[in-house]
């Protein structure tokens, strides 16, 4: 009897040991691992590459991993799987999924500005007369009965890009958008004369010029109501975020630092994450992170002005984007700076 009570108590420790060698597997060495899910390889999410390629999140003791692409929807189902515990993307797919009344919370935004660009090809700019450096609502204009490429035929290109057209005094049904997912296919558009433009994020613009295809038209960024507007945002769950606040804060903090990196050392910056990008120089890569800097501001902080600067051209165009109910933007219902604060308040 003595003897079977030996060996279920040995048989018991052995259990406990081997459990804890498959939690250590688990979590590769003492870091614990983390999903994102992006919609696709965007430059807007330099500071996260950085975060990652830099080492600011194994210094928060964090093994970060990314389950990329398939768009926005794809975004908000790999994070409601569980399958990812954080998402950044554009809060176009953060509104769709409140929408569905999802309890979801942003908590930091990697640019404090819209980061598309237009570009149109030369021959069309010529024709239009219209030159780079003439007044924005003179540019705006030029999209006026153009056919512009985009990733998707209602995507957040095409109504951010109609909802600029209306705010300067342009027909924003009179520009007809084509499906043409990616760089190439735009660039390719307009070397076949398929597209006038296209419109997408940098590096973009200076694809086009180097491949003597088009020029830059204009930056989203340069309408002031797109100067000030969450993009690229981080959020989960609110669940998950109540359940796991210190994880919480060390992923704000690895991000803040990866956006403070690449506002500061953007050469730097994209030598560290060009394998992200392929096919892309890293001199071009570097220009465009350069054109990028004032997107990247403080360590993430949003502001109410900025959501909704966000959600009107959605609700707008709510046909096309699908977003149609207003939410509340107050600080504390759809998104909170507190954990941003909470992290870099020394400052």
């Amino acid at each position: 009897m003595r003897k079977s009570i030996v060996v279920a108590l040995m048989m018991s420790c052995l259990f406990v040991f081997l459990a804890g060698c498959n939690k250590d597997d688990t979590e590769a060495g003492g870091l614990t691992k983390i999903t994102f899910t992006e919609p696709s390889r965007i430059l807007s999410l330099a500071p996260f590459y950085v975060a990652i390629e830099q080492g600011f999140f194994e210094e928060e003791g964090i093994e970060a991993s990314i389950a990329s692409g398939g768009g926005g929807a794809q975004v908000i189902a790999t994070l409601l799987s569980g399958e990812a515990q954080f998402a950044i993307s554009g809060p176009r797919s953060m509104f769709s999924a409140l929408e569905a009344d999802k309890k979801l919370l942003a908590i930091q935004s990697l640019n404090s500005a819209l980061t598309f660009e237009i570009a149109v090809a030369d021959e069309y700019l010529e024709e239009k007369g219209v030159l780079p450096g003439s007044p924005l609502e003179d540019r705006v204009a030029v999209l006026n009965g153009a056919k512009i490429g985009t990733n998707l035929v209602g995507d957040s290109g095409d109504v951010y890009m109609r909802y600029l057209m209306q705010l300067h005094g342009q027909d924003p049904l009179s520009v007809e958008t084509v499906k043409l997912s990616g760089v190439g296919p735009k660039i390719g558009g307009m070397k076949e004369g398929i597209v006038d433009g296209g419109i997408n994020s940098a590096p973009f613009s200076l694809q086009a010029k180097d491949q003597e295809v088009g020029s830059l038209l204009l930056k989203a960024s340069e309408e002031p109501k797109y100067a000030n507007m969450v993009w690229e945002v981080v959020f989960a769950e609110e669940k998950y975020l109540e359940e796991n606040p210190e994880l919480t804060e060390k992923v704000v903090r690895a991000i803040g630092k990866g956006i403070e990196f690449a506002r500061k050392e953007p050469k730097k910056t994209a030598e560290s994450i060009i394998s992200y990008f392929d096919g892309i120089e890293v001199e071009v890569l570097e220009d465009s992170l350069i054109g990028m800097v004032d997107t990247f501001q403080g360590y993430g902080e949003m502001n109410q002005e900025a959501w909704d600067n966000a959600q009107d051209p959605l609700i707008e165009f709510s046909e096309m984007s699908g977003v149609k109910t207003k939410h509340d933007t107050a600080p504390g219902v759809i998104w909170t700076n507190d954990y941003v604060e909470k992290v870099f308040s020394g400052k």
